[in-house]
């Protein structure tokens, strides 16, 4: 059976124009509220972003600082290296200026040097336990005695002296003083030096490490 409507065209015209707004209105909602989520979801990633930018400008303010220091290692590393070469060639770093002003104030006004020589030389020492258990190279085929070779400054100088006291206390002088170590007598003879009779001497001594 077919409804027939009797209203008037009038209320019909209004109740269709009540529901196209009512839609109109939900549309808008929805348009209202999907730009909402999408406005919150973009300053979410907004925020991912800067959190992350913040973080890339601390990386690169710490890498150009430790570029900074840069220069200064390679110094230091340049400095370390001619230092390693000196004491593999040479046993010490040696100030030959120190080394003769140590020399002439331990040197009694009553003897007198006629010459001096520093020379590096090699010396064999026994390896101690630690060092043998971390040198496993220095072992020999036959089992003996393990050893190292190190390179030492020898300084060797003769000279007179009036007598044999004024010679001892010199060589006593010098195995206390601060730079020199393992001081040897070579030989001490008779000369006759301008008229007088001396003891000529020759002595060598390790110069510190």
């Amino acid at each position: 059976m077919e409804k027939i409507d009797f209203l008037p065209e009038s209320i019909r015209s209004q109740r269709a124009h009540r529901a196209s707004l009512i839609r109109q209105g939900c549309l808008l909602a929805v348009c209202v509220l999907a730009l909402t989520v999408l406005a919150f979801a973009r300053q979410q990633r907004i925020s991912a972003a800067r959190a992350e930018q913040v973080s890339l400008n601390d990386q690169f303010a710490n890498v150009q600082h430790q570029l900074a220091f840069r220069s200064d290692l390679e110094s230091q590393q340049a400095d370390l290296m001619i230092k390693k070469r000196i004491d593999e060639q040479l046993g010490s770093r040696v100030n030959t200026l120190e080394v003769l002003a140590e020399m002439g104030r331990l040197l009694p006004d009553s003897i007198v040097l006629t010459s001096l020589n520093l020379e590096a030389v090699e010396l064999r020492i026994p390896l101690k336990p630690a060092e043998e258990r971390s040198d496993s190279s220095a072992r020999s085929a036959d089992n003996l005695p393990r050893e190292k070779v190190v390179k030492r400054v020898r300084l060797i100088f003769t000279g007179l002296a009036p007598s044999d006291v004024d010679l001892a206390n010199f060589i006593a002088q010098l195995s206390a003083g601060r730079l020199f170590e393992d001081v040897n007598m070579g030989y001490a003879k008779n000369v006759d030096f301008r008229g007088r009779s001396a003891r000529e001497f020759q002595a060598s001594c390790y110069v510190v490490r």
